[in-house]
């Protein structure tokens, strides 16, 4: 009896240190929680009214994940964006997307992706005003096109790369893009899928991704001269 309320308790706090995680998560990608805000064990227990041991969890898996850091007196912070991490994180993208494209285009299916992507930007055109759904939905068109290359063991990095990318699109990408340059990029990569155009597609994607790390590293040019 004792070992089943041991396990039922194990359970109910591993619940609780995912919800925790999630919702601080959320909060950094929104901009909630901006770099250099400290998060103090004791206050966010106290917030989710809970004990502090799945707040303890919580930060550990965040700190793992990059989203915070560890600074003097095991204080955890949230992380900034950093511009080394950004260049990578496109370095990954360049590699990953492409290669989707090339598969999906030379196995002969492209316009079952192009079929499945119309809805995904049409929703896109309803969430002009909502940054942070409209960027759910502008990353969810990616991820359709590296899921459909059905690799199960490139999801785990494909998650990581979603989640990083909600967070400096919302922050720093979507307010100087907008979003009918976003919507008219994808409906042209829509097109080279439809056509199977191969090249239409790939110059597509490295303008769309090109472009993005431009307004980045732009907006990061600005800060340092103010």
């Amino acid at each position: 009896m004792n070992t089943v309320k041991h396990d039922e308790e194990q359970k109910r706090e591993q619940s609780l240190s995912s919800m925790v995680y999630e919702t601080i998560k959320e909060k950094i990608i929104k901009g909630e929680l901006l770099p250099g805000c400290v998060l103090m064990e004791r206050t966010l227990a106290e917030d989710f009214k809970i004990s502090r041991t799945p707040v303890r969890e919580a930060l550990k898996r965040l700190l793992q994940e990059g989203w915070v850091v560890w600074e003097e007196r095991r204080k955890a912070v949230v992380s900034e964006i950093k511009e080394s991490d950004v260049i990578e994180l496109f370095k990954l993208r360049d590699m990953i997307e492409p290669f989707a494209i090339k598969t999906i285009i030379e196995t002969g299916e492209p316009q079952v992706l192009a079929g499945s992507l119309v809805p995904i930007t049409n929703e896109m055109e309803k969430l002009k005003d909502s940054p942070n759904e409209f960027m759910k939905k502008d990353m969810e068109f990616h991820s359709a096109i590296v899921n459909q290359l059905g690799i199960s063991k490139l999801m785990p990095l494909w998650s990581k790369i979603y989640d990083d990318m909600m967070r400096l699109d919302v922050q720093s990408i979507y307010p100087k893009r907008g979003a009918n340059l976003i919507i008219a990029e994808h409906r042209q990569l829509i097109n080279a899928f439809w056509n199977g155009d191969l090249e239409g597609a790939l110059k597509c994607i490295n303008e769309h991704c090109s472009q993005i790390l431009k307004v980045y590293q732009s907006k990061r040019v600005v800060k340092k001269e103010i």
